[in-house]
């Protein structure tokens, strides 16, 4: 070899060896003067980079930097100035260490690349401020774009097989003020990142479609009126879910609206959740826990129905086809009357499949008025308005599949003794314990129940104990209880009922009443009542069809006699008419002294009734009829009142029995006694009926008849 070529050779060979000796002293600063250089480029000189250190490998494609911060001092110092800053946004991040294996360090020098096996992102915090006019929302697609074009700067390709990010927040304020929304604890791995000159920027969102796994340890989302927290939460978009371990909301009151726990929605459509902010889905499945509800009033033709509204402010649109909920409270509160208290269901269970859209803000009849659903409750009670009654609804099972309702039961029981209510009150009022056992509605039409258009059945029956006290020893109350009869009741009742056919099961009923001038309260009861009562509504276009309300009824009056009623009440009446017509069978007349003693200050000593029949016709204002009463053997005896003692009224009791008839027929005659009855407006319906045939039987003992009349 030439000696000249030789010596161009060692210059070279030096020069290499000098290159190397300079690469690895100063490499460090020239890969970071590079990264610097492509952010404040890729950023048009508003964002600049620094880290405190870095570790190269450039044989194997291996780097790491620590303490990563990219702000703007410029945007920063304009934000504090000003309502709005040069950009529409100014980002803040720091990022504890960046590990990147595999990558291609001439690319990455030259800025036109970078490409790598592995970018590994640990503890990265970015705020985002937003400058200007206030918006509170979640992280959306601009936003996503904007931190990674400012964290890469603009190369002409990004390629990477997998990028992780470890432990990440991310805080989004309003200018100065404080975080609104803040995600803690993000762990993302994204596989087979790819964009390029083919592929704009808007492609990032396109792997959080098909290839990103994020998992999120809390999700915190502020405003005026509410403040949302998500915990545990896991988006998978190869397998298709999103799970979330809790979600919580509060309302401007503090008070918790949500408090719902282990929910997996499934199969869910991750384009339209990331693109359109749609969730369109397979299922949801929740463990359930705490949902609140508000009923509001909606005018529909005159008539106000209550509907329940709930809250869907998270998307603008959700597609579910099944819905399993597991043991949830659900408060139901009045938008007309926040501060009462709410109605208050527990171990609520709900399942539902082909289901319809669910659109933001719109009633929950929306969720399930087509769908194929289940919803059971453990119950809930409330107080009446008057704070008399305590209402109790037992636990409850709806299945619109098999058009079917079950309740366990329902009561009205009143809140203080008759001592006490009879103190209470001015004038005369009646005190209701009611409680209806195996309630079961069959052919429902849930459809037409969840719009608050009606409640229309085929079929229901029950079991009730129905008892009601009066205190005739208070002042008679001078209102008029015109228009009140039963079926009256019906047509004013607001919801709309449409029952076909009501079946009543071993019933009790029982009146008692507290006499004005014995002080002593009588019973009347009736045991073992059975009825059919057909036609049950308060509907026109029904009402139209056929306007009669029939029921058919048996019972055990007293315990001892056999009764057989029907009544039969005309819905389209404008003044109250009924008919009613029964009959009794016999039995030993001592036991009514229970009734005639206290009320009535009449013992019955002997004598049997044989048979008792009526039948009555009337309106608002009378009754008339007719009734036979069979009886032997009659006696009796008067009573008075002497101090705190009832007596026998001696001869008051021998005239009596002296003039009364002690048999009925007598001589081979029946007496049969008419009824005309002028209703005491101040009087119920069921003190017409029994004013009108105690009268007819007074009649009848008396010797009277209706040739006499």
């Amino acid at each position: 070899m030439k000696k000249s070529t030789q010596i161009v050779c060692v210059i070279i060979l030096l020069l290499l060896i000098g290159g190397w000796f300079y690469w690895q002293q100063n490499k460090k600063n020239i890969i970071k003067n590079t990264i610097g250089n492509a952010v404040s480029r890729g950023t048009d000189s508003l964002y600049f980079i620094h880290y405190d250190s870095s570790s190269i490998d450039e044989i194997n494609g291996n780097a790491s930097f620590y303490n990563i911060d990219l702000q703007s001092d410029s945007l920063q110092k304009q934000l504090m100035q000003f309502d709005t800053a040069s950009s529409g946004t100014v980002y803040n991040v720091h990022i504890d260490q960046v590990s990147v294996r595999g990558v291609s360090i001439p690319k990455l020098m030259s800025n036109t690349a970078l490409e790598a096996s592995v970018i590994h992102i640990i503890h990265p915090v970015v705020y985002i401020i937003k400058a200007g006019k206030k918006e509170k929302k979640m992280v959306t697609g601009n936003d996503s774009l904007a931190i990674y074009e400012k964290l890469l700067g603009k190369f002409k390709s990004i390629h990477a097989a997998e990028i992780i990010i470890e432990n990440g927040n991310i805080f989004f304020s309003d200018k100065t003020g404080d975080p609104h929304t803040v995600l803690r604890g993000i762990d993302i791995r994204l596989k087979n990142f790819r964009i390029d000159s083919t592929r704009d920027y808007n492609n990032i969102i396109s792997y959080f479609i098909k290839d990103v796994v994020v998992k999120v340890k809390e999700i915190y989302a502020g405003s005026d009126n509410n403040a949302v927290t998500f915990t545990d939460v896991e988006y998978n978009a190869p397998e298709k879910f999103i799970r979330l371990k809790k979600f919580q909301q509060k309302n401007k009151q503090q008070q918790l609206v949500f408090d719902i726990n282990n929910t997996l929605i499934s199969n869910i459509s991750t384009d339209s959740f990331i693109m359109k902010q749609q969730l369109r889905a397979e299922a949801l499945v929740s463990n359930g826990g705490v949902l609140t509800f508000y009923s509001r009033q909606n005018k529909n033709a005159g008539v106000y129905n209550d509907e329940i509204e709930m809250d869907n402010n998270y998307f603008d649109e959700a597609l579910l086809n099944k819905v399993n909920i597991g043991n949830t409270k659900i408060l139901i509160y009045s938008k007309e009357d926040p501060g009462k208290a709410p109605l208050i269901l527990t171990d609520v269970k709900f399942t539902a499949a082909d289901i319809e859209k669910i659109y933001s803000g719109n009633s929950i009849k929306n969720l399930i008025s087509r769908s194929n659903w289940t919803l059971s409750a453990g119950g809930l009670s409330f107080m009446s308005e008057n704070k008399r009654y305590k209402m109790n609804v037992g636990r409850f099972d709806i299945n619109s599949a098999n058009s079917t309702i079950h309740l366990s039961s329902f009561s009205v029981i009143p809140q203080f003794t008759e001592a006490v209510f009879s103190k209470s009150i001015k004038y005369q009022d009646d005190l209701y314990d009611m409680v209806f056992k195996t309630i079961d509605l069959y052919g429902v039409n849930t459809s037409l129940l969840l719009t608050g258009k009606r409640l229309e059945a085929e079929t229901a029956t029950l079991e009730p104990t129905l008892k009601i006290f009066n205190d005739r020893m208070v002042a008679p109350n001078p209102a008029s209880k015109v228009g009140k009869y039963p079926h009256q009741l019906l047509l004013g009742v607001k919801f709309p009922v449409s029952i076909k056919k009501l079946v009543i099961k071993n019933g009790y009923i029982a009146y008692r009443e507290r006499g004005a001038v014995s002080g002593k309260t009588g019973t009347v009861f009736f045991k073992n009542v059975n009825a059919t009562v057909s036609n049950v509504t308060n509907v026109k276009d029904v009402i139209n069809k056929d306007n009669m309300l029939v029921l058919n009824a048996s019972a055990l009056f007293m315990g001892v006699s056999d009764v057989q009623t029907v009544w039969k009440l005309p819905l389209n009446s404008s003044n109250g008419a009924f008919d009613v017509s029964g009959v009794a069978g016999g039995y030993n007349a001592a036991a009514m002294n229970v009734i005639t003693e206290p009320l009535g200050m009449v013992s019955i000593r002997s004598g049997r009734i044989n048979k008792l029949t009526f039948e009555l016709t009337g309106t608002d204002l009378a009754a008339k009829g007719t009734s036979t009463l069979l009886y032997d053997g009659l006696k009796i005896n008067l009573l008075k009142k002497d101090s705190a003692d009832t007596k026998v009224k001696k001869i008051g009791s021998f005239v009596a029995n002296f003039l009364v008839k002690d048999k009925n027929p007598q001589n081979g005659e029946v007496r049969k006694n008419d009824i005309a009855m002028e209703r005491d407006i101040t009087k119920s319906f069921f003190y017409l009926i029994w004013k009108s045939i105690f009268s007819a039987a007074q009649k009848t003992v008396a010797g009277k008849s209706i040739k006499e009349q």
